[in-house]
C-alpha cells in the first residue's frame, strides 16, 4: 500500500467521520467514549499497518501519516460546513467564533462574559453568532420569548452538567420538569413563605448585631452576607442555620461552592470539558472541590432525612423527601437517590449564592447613593418592624431591589435554550430549528430600548416614574412563566427584610480609604453574579437601639 493510498483512505475517514458521525446529535456527555474509541481505532490501524509492513518503524510512520491526515479532514470538513453550510451560516459575528466554541471560551477565561458579550452585541448587532451552533439575542423581549412553553424551545446541553443527577431545575426532560417542580412549588407555597419569612427576620436581626461588633470598622460585605445568605439557605432548606453569622466564621462549604462555580464559568458553551474533567480527572484542583461541594450537600441531605427535631418545622426539605419517598414505585432506588442529590445540590448552589451577590449590591448602591437609603428610612418610619406584609410592600424599597437586580441580574448571561423543531422567531428574525439560543440578561436589562438611562441607578422607575420603563419584558432577572425561578419570593424577602433591618439601625457608606469601584473592576461572571471586594462602614443611628431577637 503507498503512502497515497493511505493518505486518500485516511482523509475519506475523516470527512466520513464528520458527516456521517459527528454532525449528528449530541456529543458533550460521551467525550471519554469518543476519545476510547479513536485510541481503540488508532491501535486497530497500527496492528494492521505493522502486519502488512512486516516493520515497526515503517508501520509508525504509516500510522502519523493516517491520523495527520484523518484528523487533517475531519477539522477542515467541520470547518468549511460550519463556515459556508451551516444553518446559522448567515449570522453576523466572529469568524473563529463560527468555527469553535473554544474561541469564546478563550475569551472568558477571566470570567467577564456579561462585558464580552455586551461588547459582541455593540460589534454585531440584535442577533450574533456566538458558536458554531449558537446565536445571541439581544433584543427586549429575548429572556421572556426564550421561556415562553408555545415556542417549544428546550434547555441548552449545559443544564447536563449536574449528571448523574436529576433535579427540576437542570432536567431538559419538559415532562420532568413539569413534574419534578410540584415539590419546589409546594416548598415556597404561602404557608410556608409566611414561617420563612419569620425566620429570616431573625437572621437579620443577627445580622445586624453581628455588624454592631465591629464596632464602625471597616465591615467586609462580601464575607457578611456570604454568612447570612448560607445561614438563610440552611434555615429554609433544611430547617436550620448553620450559625456562621452568629460566629462570624466562614463555612468549608461556601469556599468548595465558589471555587468549582468558577470552573464552569468560562465553559458554558463547551461543558464536555467540565464533563471531560469530571470523569477523567476528579482529583485535580477546582474539579476536587466540585465533588467536596457534592459531599458536602449529601452529608447535609443525610442529616436532615435522619434529623427528627429538624422535621418539625416547616421546610423545602421535607417536601424533597416527600418526593423521594412518593417516587418509589415509579422509580428505582438508584434514580431516586440521583434525583434528591441533585435537587439538594440544586437548592444550596441557587439558595446561597444568587441573593449573596445582590446583598453586596446593594450595600453598594446604598452607599453610593444615601438619598436613597433616607427614602426607605421615611418609608420604614411608618412601618411597625413586626409587620413582615408592610415592609415588603414598600414602594422605594421594592424599587431599589428591582434596579439592584436590573442592574447586577443574578445570572449574568444564562438562560440558554435550544430552539423546537420549527425554530424561533423573533423581532421578524428566524432562528432555525435545534439552535442554541442565549438572551444575556445583563447586556438586555440595560439596552436604551428597554430603560431610559439604562445605566443608571434610578429606583423611582418601578413605582413614580414607570415612563423610564420602555419594555418590560426585559425586566426577567428570575425568568418567566414555568421555567421562573420559585425562589424568586425566597430572593425578595432575604433582601428586603436584610435592606430594612440595616437602615432602621445604621447609616452605611463606603470605608475610609476603599475603592467603590472595585466592585464594578474586579465583577465576575460564574454561573452567577460575583460582584468584586466592598468594604463598608456601618454607623448607628443615634437615639436608635438595637433590637435583637
Amino acid at each position: 500500500m503507498t503512502n497515497l493510498a493511505v493518505a486518500s483512505l485516511s482523509l475519506s475517514g475523516g470527512v466520513l467521520a464528520h458527516h456521517g458521525i459527528f454532525i449528528r446529535g449530541e456529543w458533550h456527555m460521551k467525550v471519554p467514549e469518543v476519545i476510547a474509541s479513536h485510541i481503540a481505532l488508532i491501535t486497530v490501524v497500527f496492528c494492521l499497518l505493522a502486519r502488512h509492513y512486516g516493520s515497526l518503524g515503517i508501520a509508525i510512520t504509516a500510522l502519523e501519516l493516517t491520523c495527520s491526515c484523518y484528523f487533517f479532514a475531519l477539522f477542515t470538513s467541520m470547518t468549511i460546513y460550519r463556515l459556508f453550510f451551516h444553518a446559522t451560516s448567515h449570522f453576523p459575528g466572529p469568524k473563529l467564533a463560527a468555527i469553535t466554541k473554544l474561541w469564546h471560551v478563550f475569551h472568558t477565561l477571566d470570567s467577564r462574559n456579561y462585558l464580552f458579550l455586551q461588547k459582541l452585541h455593540a460589534e454585531y448587532g440584535p442577533f450574533v453568532r456566538t458558536g458554531p451552533n449558537e446565536i445571541s439575542i439581544f433584543h427586549p423581549a429575548a429572556i421572556q420569548e426564550l421561556d415562553v412553553s408555545k415556542n417549544e424551545t428546550t434547555k441548552d446541553v449545559w443544564y447536563d452538567v449536574l449528571k448523574p443527577f436529576e433535579s427540576a431545575v437542570f432536567t431538559r426532560d419538559e415532562g420532568r420538569h413539569k413534574e419534578w417542580r410540584k415539590s419546589w412549588s409546594q416548598g415556597v407555597s404561602v404557608r410556608c413563605m409566611n414561617e420563612y419569612r419569620k425566620r429570616i427576620a431573625e437572621l437579620a436581626q443577627m445580622l445586624s448585631q453581628s455588624i454592631s461588633d465591629y464596632e464602625g470598622a471597616p465591615v467586609d460585605i462580601d464575607e457578611v452576607m456570604s454568612w447570612f445568605s448560607f445561614d438563610a439557605m440552611g434555615e429554609v432548606l433544611f430547617g436550620e442555620d448553620f450559625g456562621l453569622t452568629r460566629s462570624k466564621t466562614m463555612h468549608p462549604g461556601i469556599v468548595h461552592r465558589d471555587r468549582a462555580l468558577s470552573i464552569l464559568a468560562p465553559l458554558e458553551g463547551a461543558i464536555w470539558i467540565a464533563q471531560m474533567g469530571f470523569t477523567l480527572a476528579p482529583f485535580l484542583g477546582k474539579v476536587k472541590d466540585w465533588f467536596k461541594m457534592v459531599a458536602f450537600c449529601d452529608e447535609q441531605t443525610n442529616r436532615r432525612m435522619q434529623n427528627t427535631e429538624i422535621s418539625s418545622k416547616i421546610d423545602m426539605a421535607s417536601f424533597f423527601i416527600d418526593e423521594y419517598n412518593r417516587n418509589s414505585t415509579e422509580l428505582d432506588k438508584r434514580s431516586r437517590d440521583f434525583l434528591l442529590r441533585g435537587t439538594m445540590i440544586s437548592a444550596v448552589v441557587a439558595g446561597s449564592d444568587t441573593t449573596r451577590a445582590s446583598l453586596i449590591v446593594v450595600c453598594w448602591y446604598l452607599s453610593k447613593y444615601p438619598a436613597h437609603a433616607d427614602k426607605i428610612r421615611s418609608e420604614l418610619d411608618a412601618t411597625s418592624p413586626s409587620d413582615i406584609e408592610a415592609l415588603l410592600a414598600l414602594p422605594h424599597l421594592n424599587g431599589v431591589v428591582n434596579e439592584v437586580l436590573r442592574l447586577v441580574p443574578p445570572a449574568m448571561t444564562g438562560n440558554s435554550r435550544i430552539t423546537g423543531p420549527k425554530g424561533f422567531v423573533i423581532d421578524g428574525t428566524f432562528i432555525p430549528p435545534f439552535t442554541k439560543v442565549t438572551a444575556p440578561k445583563y447586556a438586555i436589562m440595560r439596552m436604551e430600548s428597554a430603560f431610559a438611562s439604562p445605566n443608571e441607578f434610578i429606583p423611582e422607575r418601578w413605582y413614580s416614574r414607570p415612563e423610564l420603563v420602555c419594555d418590560e419584558r426585559a425586566f426577567r432577572p428570575f425568568g418567566f412563566g414555568n421555567r421562573q425561578c420559585t425562589g424568586k419570593s425566597i430572593a425578595y424577602a432575604e433582601l428586603c427584610l436584610v435592606v430594612t433591618t440595616l437602615l432602621r439601625h445604621y447609616m452605611i457608606d463606603f470605608a475610609p480609604g476603599h475603592d467603590p469601584d472595585t466592585m464594578w473592576h474586579d465583577m465576575k461572571d460564574q454561573v452567577t453574579a460575583q460582584p468584586g471586594r466592598v468594604l463598608c462602614v456601618f454607623e448607628p443611628l443615634s437615639g436608635r437601639r438595637l433590637e435583637v431577637s
